[in-house]
């Protein structure tokens, strides 16, 4: 009985090697099969083969051949060719071994790519309700149909002939045909009114795929976008002078969509609206010098633009001198300025200052204007005088009375919780008690970085108001945790302050909620590992909130941890094949693949051989013994040990 068990144990054991050698079919050994090609990339429905070349010396007992779902096999010597008269399995994988003389079997994967061209693929916009608004953000969709395999799908986005990215398929690791869409967000300005977006679905199938790319293109679609009016000129032009009777043009030409409409402000104080961008006035007058203001306003804002008219008088050559020739004051602050009329004897003594504030006083044919404290919002003051025909001759002193900003503050418009990447979201400058807003200059800031100027929507008035101005910003991943702020700037000109009134806001902290992004490549090389060493497979990616990782193995487990760096201390045949880490959070998920290359371990097989060894020395010690003892037993006196009760004593030889 014992014999009995130790033979089944011998052989047990030498089973279990030979199983060994079989799974763990090796993949690197030196005299490796060969397919020829190396790789296919067979479009669905078409015909493919190749051939594998196996052991160059006989083959053990015929043990080779190819393996495969599809297709015919047929042996010639020791090349097998493998034929597919029509490919129509999605997953194929082909096998090409052969055993040597110690039962170890050589085996080599012919990679077999089945692909689709996409049958159809359209463009449109997400949930379009009317006109595309200059700044927003829209999202085109680009609807690629039945197309396999996705991993291989390059969609591109167009904008007439401009490229605009390269969106990544959202489910890479299906190999039958399916219906994906591509999205991409743009924030389109007045430039892209009627512009064409398209997009374009190629498959890359690398060098062993055809030599054209499947492409197909969508029809092309044309964006309307509404925009508010932006002048075509400087908003500031310089001064325009004229003499009186000539004619009077003021060009304040803006494009906008809708088409605006056009108020003109005259010095005077009338009002007109038209549709007019250009100011015509024949035959000028005394009453035409001074500041025009042009409004262009349509649904979507306004603009305005100021000019400056000097009327010159042909029979005014020596006109009033204000010295300085303008002035900035702070609201409550003195000021004074010195005007010199003609220079030899005014008429009757008829010359003088006229202003609402302040005090005169003559020395010859200089006027001294002076105000201890300049309390009026709109001052104008003119110097005049007459001359011997009685005809008088003026000059205005521009006076500019300011306040700086009493308080900034910077805040999100309706936001209820983080801010989602690449969604749109508009922040808020409130600038409070300010004069005169024309000249107040608001920057948005992320760090300190500029994000840009918005301008005033009004700015005709002189006396304090509070004014918001706000700016759309799409953050993504990076602005989480950044700091943004706004800066408030009263820019009075060469006439103001040397150091401009400036007043900033607090900071305010940006929380971005995005879908994991992997650090590194999604597709890493292959890794190779002995059996019994360490593997690690790192798939570290950055997301908030912070994701969950599922690792899927070779043998189909699932694994769902918060692990970014799967562990495997020693290695088995198991292990090798592919393992699937996928990265999850609320707003999306994100997969890497791993494709482990197990090497046999030589180690192990001299330990299993070493062990075999030792157990069939064993086996035959303990075989040798028991014959042994039967042996000795078949000479002992068989009436003497049952004739006395002390133990048996085996007889003399």
């Amino acid at each position: 009985m014992m014999f009995a068990r130790l033979v089944i144990l011998v052989v047990s054991s030498m089973s279990f090697l030979h199983r060994f050698h079989v799974s763990a079919c090796d993949t690197n050994c030196a005299d490796k099969p060969v397919f020829t090609p190396s790789s296919l990339v067979v479009k669905f429905g078409d015909p493919t083969s190749a051939n594998c070349s196996v052991c160059e010396l006989a083959c053990v007992n015929n043990q080779y051949g190819v393996e495969s779902p599809a297709g015919n096999k047929t042996k010639d010597g020791t090349t097998i060719s493998w034929t597919v008269d029509s490919l129509t399995e999605w997953s194929v994988s082909s096998l090409c071994f052969y055993s040597d003389d110690a039962g170890h079997q050589c085996c080599t994967f012919l990679p077999v790519t089945v692909y689709q061209p996409p049958q159809k693929v359209s463009i449109s916009f997400v949930n379009p309700t009317g006109p595309m608004l200059e700044g927003r953000q829209y999202t085109l969709q680009c609807t690629v149909e039945h197309v396999a395999p996705v991993k291989d799908l390059r969609v591109t986005f167009y904008r007439g002939q401009t490229a605009l990215g390269q969106p990544q398929s959202i489910n890479s690791t299906v190999t039958k045909p399916v219906t994906q869409n591509f999205s991409m967000d743009i924030s389109p300005g007045r430039g892209e009114d009627g512009a064409q977006y398209w997009c374009e679905a190629k498959l890359e199938l690398g060098p062993e795929g055809p030599k054209l790319p499947p492409v197909e293109t969508s029809q092309n679609i044309t964006a309307t976008v509404h925009y508010q009016p932006h002048l075509e000129g400087s908003s500031h032009p310089d001064t325009t002078r004229v003499r009186e009777g000539e004619l009077l043009r003021l060009n304040c030409s803006a494009v906008a969509n809708p088409p605006p409409t056009y108020t003109w402000t005259y010095p005077s104080g009338r009002r007109e609206a038209s549709h007019a961008d250009v100011l015509t006035i024949n035959s000028t007058t005394v009453s035409d010098e001074g500041k025009f203001t042009c409004s262009v306003v349509n649904l979507l804002g306004n603009v305005t633009k100021e000019f400056d008219v000097e009327l010159q008088d042909t029979n005014c050559a020596d006109k009033p001198v204000f010295t300085p020739s303008s002035l900035v004051v702070k609201f409550g602050d003195p000021t004074s300025a010195n005007c010199s009329v003609c220079e030899h004897a005014c008429v009757n003594n008829i010359y003088g200052v006229e202003s609402p504030a302040g005090v005169t006083r003559k020395d010859g044919t200089t006027i001294s204007w002076t105000v201890d404290s300049l309390t009026e919002w709109s001052v104008s003051s003119l110097c005049f005088y007459s001359d011997a025909t009685g005809h008088q001759c003026c000059t205005f002193l521009p006076v500019t009375v300011y306040q700086p900003p009493q308080k900034v503050s910077i805040s999100f418009v309706n936001l209820t919780g983080p801010m989602l990447e690449g969604r749109q979201y508009t922040l808020q400058c409130t600038v409070e008690h300010v004069a005169p807003v024309k000249d107040l200059r608001v920057t948005f800031y992320r760090g300190q970085t500029a994000l840009g100027q918005p301008q005033s929507i009004n700015s005709t008035g002189t006396k304090p108001v509070t004014q918001i101005f706000s700016v759309d910003i799409s953050p993504g991943r990076g602005e989480d945790g950044a700091q943004y702020w706004c800066e408030a700037k009263l820019e009075l000109g060469p006439e103001g302050p040397k150091l401009p009134p400036v007043e900033t806001s607090q900071n305010i902290t940006a929380t971005v909620h995005y879908q994991p992004h992997l650090e590194g490549s999604s597709h890493p090389d292959t890794i190779r590992v002995r059996e019994g060493e360490l593997l690690q497979l790192n798939c570290s990616a950055v997301a908030n909130p912070p994701p969950t990782y599922t690792w899927t193995y070779p043998s189909g487990r699932r694994e769902a941890s918060h692990a970014d760096v799967l562990t495997i201390n020693s290695t088995t045949v198991s292990d090798g094949g592919k393992f699937t880490c996928s990265v999850v959070n609320l707003l999306g998920n994100v997969t890497k693949e791993f494709d482990v290359e197990l090497q046999a371990n030589p180690t192990g097989i001299i330990i299993g051989v070493v062990v075999a060894v030792v157990l069939v020395i064993v086996a035959s010690g303990l075989v040798a013994y028991y014959c042994y003892r039967r042996n000795r037993m078949d000479q002992y006196n068989v009436k003497e040990v049952f004739s006395r009760s002390h133990s048996a004593v085996p007889t003399a030889d």
